[in-house]
């Protein structure tokens, strides 16, 4: 029996593309013959002291000047209950850095994966770990001393390799998509309780309205096809500010504010939300103007449910996008192309459709059983 540790802060249940992908990961491990995997994390404020995770998860408890040391001790009784044998840490200040101590503390080996913004910046919104020289210690600490490093992309790669780390020492494993359960979710059109009508052309985004979404590209895009009054906007997330921002741009007219999806979140809903799954499946072209992402689990979570996406040049995703047939890569990344896009799609329509289950298939490759497995693989070689 193999016995893998995952050390991270916030942990599922809370919304978050880590957190989910941690949660999956340790969830499919567990389901494997001859591996178990536990999680040792934070203090979760608000989720209930009895909620049950599908795996052994230890939660830290949180008390003044002594929480660093209660985290600490969290993690070690984690080690010596489960009798972990390979540390997984999720993001290289975080998790990593810690793994990185437990393993010297332990003796053991340990795995560092990155998730982004850790190792990426974007100098114009003062994006990104490294702008903080304690946490840009960490990550070259981690990035230098890690048994094996996990990037999410080539382009996640590409970043630590540009911080120093040896290529040879990088494992590139895509995040997984929950595609049975989506699959097992029944269709239901969210077009009339939105106000959306059949015949329109419908765009979805789904994040919050962070400087590094860059929202304002998306909704000028739109200002510039207003005179195509089909063409309509889902924003799926926090309403923060968007509402502003459509009436600057004056298309408010386009634009849809859905809100969170789920809106009132039960920590005993696991996703995939099926609200969420049906809002992409009620849209046309899902869309993300973002700066940077180091591999989108919203746009992984669009094309499986087969639509195609429109993505910036600097999107790790590109690496499972087959430009000009399951999505369309952005390399100005300007309204004008952005807008050009949107057009060149809601021109051909009708073929989108045809194409649902070629995008579908596209990304097969990505169940968390087969990520599950690479992982795997990784931590046996480490033993």
């Amino acid at each position: 029996m193999l016995n893998v540790g995952f050390i991270t802060n916030n942990h599922y249940p809370r919304m978050g593309g880590m957190e989910y992908c941690t949660h999956f990961l340790a969830k499919h491990l567990n389901e494997m013959d001859a591996i178990q995997a536990s999680v040792a994390c934070g203090t979760l404020r608000g989720v209930p002291p009895d909620f049950e995770y599908p795996y052994p998860c230890y939660r830290a408890k949180s008390f003044s000047f002594l929480t660093p040391w209660l985290a600490q001790k969290n993690r070690e009784q984690l080690v010596k209950k489960e009798k972990i044998q390979v540390f997984h840490g999720q993001m290289l200040h975080g998790g990593g850095y810690d793994a990185m101590r437990l393993s010297q503390q332990f003796d053991l080996p340990f795995v560092a994966q990155s998730h982004g913004a850790d190792v990426q910046t974007v100098s114009e919104i003062i994006y990104g770990a490294l702008n903080d020289s304690a946490k840009k210690h960490q990550i070259k600490e981690v990035l230098k001393n890690a048994d094996r490093l996990i990037a999410v992309s080539s382009l996640n790669k590409q970043h630590m390799v540009d911080l120093g780390a040896q290529p040879d020492r990088i494992d590139v494993v895509f995040n997984g998509i929950a595609i049975k359960e989506m699959n097992a979710i029944p269709f239901h059109d969210l077009r009339p309780q939105l106000g959306l009508k059949p015949e329109d052309f419908v765009l979805i985004s789904v994040g919050r309205n962070k400087p590094i979404k860059r929202m304002e590209m998306l909704f000028e895009a739109l200002k510039k096809l207003k005179d195509y009054t089909s063409i309509k906007c889902m924003c799926v997330g926090p309403k923060q500010h968007l509402e502003t921002l459509a009436q600057k741009y004056g298309v408010t007219d386009k634009v849809v504010l859905v809100g969170s999806i789920p809106e009132n979140h039960d920590f005993n809903d696991e996703p995939p939300y099926p609200d969420l799954i049906n809002a992409y499946r009620s849209a046309n072209v899902f869309v993300s103007c973002s700066y940077v992402e180091a591999f989108s689990c919203a746009t992984a979570d669009a094309l499986a449910c087969g639509i195609p996406v429109i993505i910036g040049k600097c999107h790790g995703v590109k690496d499972v996008v087959k430009d000009g047939e399951t999505g369309l890569v952005m390399q100005k990344e300007s309204a004008d192309e952005l807008a050009q896009l949107i057009l060149q799609l809601y021109e051909d329509r009708s073929a989108l459709k045809s194409n649902e289950e070629q995008i579908k298939h596209s990304i097969a490759h990505l169940s968390w059983e087969h990520i599950s497995k690479q992982m795997a693989h990784i931590y046996k070689a480490l033993k």
